[in-house]
């Protein structure tokens, strides 16, 4: 399996990603089995692994990750077949998102 990042062509940004959540990379499992997002934080290769069936979408739960901090990340399939994701006519190999904290506060009263 490649070092993250070193080998991407097309990287889809998808801007912040709630650290608290998982990210969801809007494509569904074409396999049974383990599927791996795999990244880097300073020079540490990082692998988060979910099982997903087919048909299944691909999310990633991201709550380990540091927050304010921009990853870049590879989806691999059970047989390490890096997944694509096809927009706007364009592959993807790579994507991109931003952690950060999400808080909503509420300032509505009941009468």
């Amino acid at each position: 399996m490649n070092t993250c990042g070193c080998c991407c062509t097309n990287t889809l940004n998808l801007c912040n990603q709630n650290v608290c959540d998982s990210a969801d990379f809007d494509v569904l499992a074409q396999v049974t089995g383990t599927h791996k997002l795999v990244t880097e934080f300073l020079g540490m290769q990082i692998t988060i692994e979910a099982d997903f069936g087919v048909g299944d979408n691909i999310t990633f739960p991201i709550d380990q990750l540091n927050e304010n901090y921009q990853y870049t990340v590879e989806l691999f399939d059970p047989n390490d077949a890096k997944i694509l994701i096809r927009k706007n006519d364009i592959d993807y190999d790579c994507f991109r998102f931003k952690t950060v904290i999400n808080k909503t506060i509420s300032n509505v009263v009941e009468s």
